[in-house]
């Protein structure tokens, strides 16, 4: 059966549904999970990934009713490769990595300082970092400021959202947002500016992030599915730190228009992509690649 959650009388902010809620968004329930639109695309409102099994119809019904476009789920993990997969870090040891590795993550602790710092540090000095580390993509734009400051805003007093820093002097050159929940982390936003990759600050933030909640906390981290908006190489970089990909089968319920649409472009993505520059097009690229995935036409990875 599919409810909708929301004004609850008591809101204790120990999960990202409660936050959700507690800012006034739409939390549905479906299964066991709760669930969030996000970009018009209905997806679990959780820090770990989520693999469920429910009716198709309940699925249905909540897309038709939360006015989704889409929602995707996945069944896993399995053990054979797929084309979609979770990043999860499960174990971290400082020993077990390569000497490469090692040997930056020291450089990046020697020339930053990593921190654990206050929400309201970060939404003084964040939004010029993160215009600074878009630079490194070819089609991603950062959000405007009123957004991103929105946002950060947010996240001031929650005890869900941790946020550590990495600085030269009074210099950040680049932050981890993490979402913290009682069953693991979600490395929610990474930024990091083209000079703080120089200087290696991704590994020391890695490396303080994974000692941190890890072997101290002893909870999993993950940094979410594959990737489809945009080209990164940052899942290929965390396996650098005993991230492994957790294969999964990918499924996707569109709304019936959002389905005519999908089947009628489905012909044409690859002369689509010659246009990805323009904000649109990227974003039906990015559902189109997602509908390769789920008819299993991407092999890079298997």
């Amino acid at each position: 059966m599919v409810c909708y959650m929301k004004n609850p009388p008591v809101l204790s902010n120990n999960s990202y549904a409660d936050f959700l809620i507690s800012k006034g968004e739409m939390v549905y329930e479906l299964g066991s999970t709760p669930w969030m639109k996000y970009h018009g695309v209905l997806i679990p409102a959780t820090a770990m990934p989520v693999y469920e099994n429910f009716l198709a119809d309940d699925a249905v019904q909540l897309v038709k009713k939360s006015k989704a476009l889409l929602l995707r789920y996945t069944n896993g993990p399995v053990k054979s490769p797929t084309n979609w997969w979770n990043m999860v870090c499960r174990h971290y040891n400082f020993n077990e990595v390569s000497s490469s590795t090692r040997s930056k993550i020291r450089r990046g602790l020697k020339r930053n300082e990593i921190s654990k710092v206050n929400a309201s540090w970060l939404y003084n000095q964040a939004y010029d970092c993160h215009v600074e580390c878009y630079k490194r993509y070819k089609y991603a734009l950062p959000e405007n400021r009123k957004v991103y400051e929105s946002f950060l805003n947010d996240l001031i007093g929650q005890s869900i959202f941790n946020t550590w820093a990495c600085t030269q002097g009074n210099r950040l050159l680049g932050y981890i947002i993490c979402l913290v929940e009682k069953n693991g982390v979600f490395l929610h936003t990474i930024d990091i500016t083209p000079a703080g990759l120089k200087d290696y600050a991704a590994y020391a933030l890695i490396h303080n992030v994974l000692e941190y909640y890890v072997n101290e906390k002893k909870l999993p981290v993950s940094n979410g599915s594959r990737s489809i908006a945009h080209e990164t190489d940052m899942q290929d970089f965390l396996c650098k730190f005993g991230f492994d990909r957790e294969y999964a089968q990918l499924h996707v319920i569109y709304r019936p228009d959002v389905r005519f649409l999908v089947n009628l472009l489905y012909p044409f993505r690859n002369i689509l992509k010659v246009f990805k520059r323009f904000p649109l097009v990227h974003k039906v690229s990015a559902i189109l690649f997602q509908e390769e995935i789920v008819r299993h036409k991407i092999t890079d990875r298997v």
